[in-house]
């Protein structure tokens, strides 16, 4: 049965943030926690993944934001899923960017990733007409980045990937090759 994890939104009076001293409060606050809860965790819609699970039956789901979030947080910080599971359990700060306030409120076992992500895969296959769920949520959040810095997608250049333009480097016959080259 499907149910939106919207616990983030109304922390309790007394967690364990609030007994943390305050220049460690202030610390939590400044890191890559804080800004990946805003930036990232309370941007991902959970709406979409409500077709993975029975509408009726059934105990509610893991929150499928948390699954998500800790599946980018794997990729990031390049965790196995031993090392994430550990991270979750024990890493208050990884807990405060998935807006857990409270160090082992809440219990992952390793068999509910691996569930997630058959359910997911299994969806893609019978479906592939649809848009791949996760790749929904990327195109969600790359939009939202791109917004928020204010960027401007209609053209890029070719050698953004490099240090120093090649335009520097090279004339313009040269660079004609060298964009050809790449295109072939």
């Amino acid at each position: 049965m499907f149910k939106e994890n919207n616990s983030h939104n109304q922390q309790e009076l007394f967690n364990s943030f609030s007994t943390l001293h305050p220049k460690t409060q202030n610390k939590l606050e400044n890191s890559w926690a804080s800004i990946f809860y805003e930036q990232v965790f309370c941007k991902i819609d959970e709406q979409p993944f409500a077709v993975l699970y029975s509408p009726d039956r059934g105990r509610a789901n893991f929150p499928v934001n948390i699954l998500l979030a800790l599946e980018l947080i794997k990729h990031i910080f390049d965790y196995t899923d031993e090392i994430l599971l550990d991270q979750y359990n024990f890493n208050y700060q990884l807990m405060f960017a998935l807006g857990e306030r409270n160090l082992g409120e809440r219990y992952l076992a390793p068999r509910t990733f691996y569930h997630f992500r058959q359910k997911l895969y299994q969806y893609t296959i019978k479906h592939p007409e649809r848009e791949d769920l996760i790749f929904g949520q990327f195109k969600t959040l790359t939009d939202h980045f791109i917004e928020q810095l204010g960027l401007d997608t209609r053209q890029q250049r070719m050698d953004s990937a490099f240090f120093m333009s090649n335009i520097k480097l090279a004339g313009r016959l040269s660079l004609a090759y060298d964009v050809l080259m790449q295109a072939l």
